[in-house]
């Protein structure tokens, strides 16, 4: 038994087909069957039934399947910790950002290692949380800093929360509500609301707080995880934005953009670091995770 068996019939199970899986492992259908061949002649017992073109994974099949899993894991960890290694501070890391944290976080990170590791290759991706929890999952991203209420917490997944920001509504200096000292939901009604794309939690603590008519299929205009373009836009017209006040510090600070004293007190986001369980860390994972602790920890005093 090897690898490269383990792998095959890890392929097998997962295409279904000796054609699809063959062409998958970038080898001949009939050198596909003798490794099968092979591997279940050395464990004495059928790993797949062949119905026609397709094969189904037997009962003992499966128990393998899973302890195939686990030895492939185990192995490409040992080549990542080996290789990390050898790289020191160099290498790569791959991190997933919903809006928010991508908005606060991007230009402080980009900042901070082109300065002190010009050679750490770095990819920050956004896109949907569901999309890179999937990806975290298939090892093309590294970590995760999202909004936790938008993940299905599993024992695979490793959590380390963040502090939680403040969210509120914000207009363009000279808006009308801005007359209002004290203004409910409702009031909001005439003009476009945007927000960044919520998580059903999110959605369910918003009607909560502010009833059925909050819900954003009924009261959203623009929905986007583009923070800054949902910024720009309130900041060109009658636009109201809600979402995490942080990104738009500086746009409050100047007087270009005000916050509506909307009742009651709406809700708070919630972030966190998001890793596979079990799975070694990038030697620069440390000094990572301080710089986005610190920064979100200034964010939550605003």
């Amino acid at each position: 038994m090897n690898i490269q068996q383990l792998r095959h019939f890890i392929a097998l199970a997962e295409k279904g087909s000796f054609t699809r899986a063959a062409e998958h492992a970038h080898l001949t259908q009939p050198a596909l069957s003798r490794s099968i061949a092979q591997l279940e002649a050395e464990l004495g017992m059928k790993l797949v039934d062949r119905i026609g073109k397709r094969c189904e994974v037997t009962a003992f099949g499966d128990v393998v399947l899973d302890h195939a899993r686990r030895v492939l894991f185990e192995t490409e960890e040992l080549y990542r910790v080996v290789k990390q290694q050898h790289e020191g501070s160099a290498g790569r890391i791959r991190i997933g950002l919903g809006s928010t944290p991508s908005a606060l976080l991007t230009a402080p990170l980009l900042s901070r290692f082109s300065t002190t590791n010009p050679s750490l290759h770095i990819l920050l991706m956004r896109g949907s949380i569901p999309l890179q929890v999937q990806a975290l999952r298939e090892r093309t991203l590294d970590m995760l800093v999202v909004e936790i209420r938008g993940v299905t917490i599993t024992a695979d997944l490793h959590i380390e929360m963040l502090p939680a920001l403040r969210t509120g509504f914000l207009v363009s200096q000279g808006h009308p509500l801005l007359q209002n000292q004290q203004v409910k939901f409702s009031d909001l009604r005439p003009w476009p609301l945007a927000t960044t794309i919520l998580a059903p939690e999110q959605i369910r603590n918003m009607v909560a707080i502010y009833g059925p008519e909050a819900h954003p299929d009924e009261s959203v205009t623009f929905h986007s995880d583009a923070i800054d373009g949902l910024l720009q836009t309130t900041l060109s017209s009658q636009t109201i934005y809600y979402g995490v006040i942080a990104p738009a510090h500086e746009l409050i600070t100047s007087g270009q953009l005000v916050e509506v004293p909307v009742r009651p007190v709406s809700d708070t986001s919630q972030f966190a670091i998001i890793r596979l369980s079990g799975r070694s860390q990038p030697p620069m994972f440390p000094i990572l995770r301080n710089l986005i602790r610190e920064r979100m920890e200034e964010w939550s005093a605003i």
